[in-house]
């Protein structure tokens, strides 16, 4: 995989969709990140869980993706939570207070 790439598997039960997201979340790769998630919040689901257990790397324009999500989300009544997160990400969550904001699931 690129050093500038995101893989993605997608999945939908019911009123739930998750996406498992691998790789880095940075200026190369946010925007890819919302329009896969947005996709998903389009179908019309409850909820959105985003496993984040495998990404290696996240920077501030990645947080603002989530952020991103979950404000896309939340206009139409679907819940964002992020799941498997490593330390680092989880870090970054919690400094800046978004821990708070998203349902949240370590790894």
């Amino acid at each position: 995989m690129d050093r500038h790439s995101l893989a993605f598997r997608a999945n939908r039960e019911a009123d739930e969709a998750s996406l498992a997201v691998a790789g880095e979340i940075d200026m190369f790769t946010a925007e890819s990140l919302y329009q896969q998630a947005r996709r998903l919040v389009d179908t019309s689901v409850s909820r959105l869980v985003l496993d984040l257990g495998e990404v290696t790397f996240c920077d501030s324009l990645g947080v603002a993706a989530l952020v991103r999500i979950y404000k896309y989300g939340a206009a139409v009544d679907c819940r964002l939570r992020l799941t498997n997160l490593r330390q680092h990400v989880a870090h970054i969550l919690q400094i800046s207070g978004l821990d708070q904001v998203f349902e949240v699931e370590l790894a």
